[in-house]
């Protein structure tokens, strides 16, 4: 299947939008370029098709896209601590993206790069990516390949592997901003969360991880029994920007780890083998301040990763890969409806 044209990059190459569907009309739009998906069609209760994936309007915007709409992110998710860590004894320094104290989403990252298109079927496309030794300072040269795929039970899976050809550290996620109403509903806050984690990683005044954990037992963290996005936001200003822990261990696939529902009925259950989840609620997102074309509030991210910073925290699970070891990880986002 090939791709249609989506925009012509600064060097003349062209970024394509590839159209996954099932036949009752189920999908989603998803680019080469940082591997964005740009929009998601889910049924709603009424059974109406809904896009319930934040995105630009305009397609070369994507080339900025500053927060991160859809994308693939590596060679790490979230932040790490002063963009520095130290692996078999070498220190490495990382770009430096955010306020220019820690690295973010990889620093420059591939979340901003033009993907290579290595098949694409109307239910599966798989990119790769070839990210050189020294690469926004990481080490190691690592093959990247990472597979959207629709399955029969309105599920939309994410599959992510990786190699290198030297000990380095790797960790993917996506960062698609879900509305459960639609894309331009305005703001979540009638969506209902469950997640099912005991933990959150801790962080300082720059998001960055302390190393410490915090249980949810008593705080507004606590999403085991299930919490309105209203609620949240009146006690926790623009809502969370945090990582739950849901294993303490990674390569252990977990289902229903975070279930979302909102008045269309739609519902998404979360299923992954990783052993966190960001739960960004959109807090940052500010169209009147020329960030994006969305309030505040308007859009939320589960990104399933390992937790933060690992690289500098022996206690985390680790994200280190080695020749003949491959990163591999699953992430499902299965739709259903309810009434």
């Amino acid at each position: 299947m090939k791709g249609e044209k989506f925009f012509t990059l600064p060097d003349d190459s062209a970024a394509e939008l590839f159209k996954l569907r099932l036949p009752d009309g189920f999908g989603a739009d998803i680019t080469n370029f940082g591997g964005c998906v740009t929009s998601l069609f889910v049924h709603d209760a009424q059974g109406n098709l809904r896009d319930i994936a934040l995105g630009w309007k305009n397609p070369a915007d994507y080339m900025v896209n500053n927060c991160y709409f859809g994308t693939l992110v590596g060679r790490t998710a979230n932040r790490i601590s002063a963009g520095k860590f130290q692996l078999d004894g070498k220190i490495y320094q990382l770009h430096l993206n955010d306020n220019n104290v820690c690295s973010l989403h990889g620093g420059f990252g591939y979340s901003h790069r033009l993907w290579q298109v290595e098949s694409a079927t109307p239910t599966e496309l798989i990119l790769t990516l070839f990210s050189p030794h020294g690469d926004a300072g990481y080490p190691g040269n690592l093959f990247v390949r990472v597979t959207y795929r629709l399955r029969e039970n309105h599920t939309f899976e994410i599959e992510y592997s990786a190699e290198c050809d030297r000990p380095t550290v790797a960790d993917f996620t996506n960062h698609t901003y879900f509305n459960l109403n639609g894309e331009n509903s305005g703001s979540c806050s009638g969506h209902v969360i469950t997640l099912a984690a005991d933990f959150i990683t801790e962080t300082d005044n720059f998001l960055q991880p302390t190393g410490k954990l915090l249980k949810v037992d008593n705080t507004c963290f606590d999403l085991r029994s299930g919490r309105n996005f209203a609620d949240i936001f009146s006690e926790y200003d623009g809502g969370f920007d945090d990582n739950f822990v849901i294993s303490r261990t990674d390569h252990n696939y977990q289902e229903n780890v975070a279930v979302v529902t909102a008045e269309s009925g739609i519902k998404l259950k979360l299923h992954t083998s990783r052993p966190g989840i960001q739960l960004y609620m959109g807090g940052f997102l500010n169209n009147a301040a020329g960030k994006s074309r969305y309030p505040r509030n308007s859009g939320f991210c589960l990104e399933t990763q390992c937790w933060p910073d690992a690289v500098n925290h022996p206690d985390f699970p680790s994200i280190r890969i080695e020749p003949g070891k491959p990163h591999h990880s699953i992430t499902r986002y299965e739709f259903d409806t309810v009434k």
